[in-house]
């Protein structure tokens, strides 16, 4: 098992295009599992399996925010919720990961989420005082 700790302007695995199927919370450290790995970004930019950890999350200031699918031009719906509460009541889902940002302390996903709410458009962001680390099987 390897482990990269992850340096947040470059990281050295991606999980973009990645489907996201669980969140295990451990204490303040989160487990992030997708279904088919990670991609790394140095060449040759092979899929690996793998997983994200971060570790010491700041849980008062980490959320999710749902946007409504309603297409380019409408009125706008939404929902924003603490994401600890959304892993205790939202399990099992899918997210699509689209976009990844990355900064000091700050991890921000966005792509679309399916779960028992419905379809939605869906950042995830994630606050964390300790490492991001991905750690490939």
């Amino acid at each position: 098992m390897k482990r990269t700790i992850s340096e947040n302007i470059n990281p050295a695995y991606s999980l973009h295009d990645m489907n996201v199927i669980a969140f295990e919370v451990n204490g303040n450290d989160i487990v992030m599992r997708t279904q088919s790995g990670m991609v790394k970004t140095t060449p040759p930019f092979s899929q690996v399996d793998g997983y994200v950890e971060f570790h010491n999350v700041r849980w008062n200031h980490s959320f999710i925010y749902l946007l409504g699918v309603t297409g380019n031009e409408s009125t706008f719906t939404g929902e924003k919720m603490f994401l600890r509460d959304f892993i205790s009541k939202d399990a099992p889902f899918g997210f699509s990961v689209m976009e990844e940002t990355y900064g000091y302390n700050t991890t921000i996903f966005n792509g679309y989420l399916s779960s028992s709410r419905g379809h939605h458009e869906c950042f995830i962001d994630i606050c964390h005082e300790g490492d991001m680390v991905f750690v490939e099987n």
